[in-house]
């Protein structure tokens, strides 16, 4: 099973990126989660562009942290 940003998680990140007075610990779980659905969209063989719009809705809410190391897999099978 590989995550994906849904449209729900897309505007709660949205909301949560306008608005000035979201509380801290709303945007922390927000950032959390979506920590968590990359390492599992990169341990389930997710596409780049997915990985990619998990990180970028991370950063749109403030996470500088990297999820973990890129995972390297063989273009042609040994």
């Amino acid at each position: 099973m590989t995550e994906k940003l849904d449209d729900a998680t897309a505007g709660l990140v949205q909301a949560l990126a306008e608005d000035a007075d979201a509380p801290n610990a709303a945007v922390d779980r927000m950032v959390e989660r979506l920590r968590r659905m990359e390492e599992a969209a990169k341990l389930g063989g997710s596409d780049r562009q997915t990985l990619q719009k998990l990180a970028s809705a991370r950063r749109v809410l403030g996470d500088p942290v990297e999820v973990g190391p890129a995972l390297r897999v063989p273009l042609v099978p040994d």
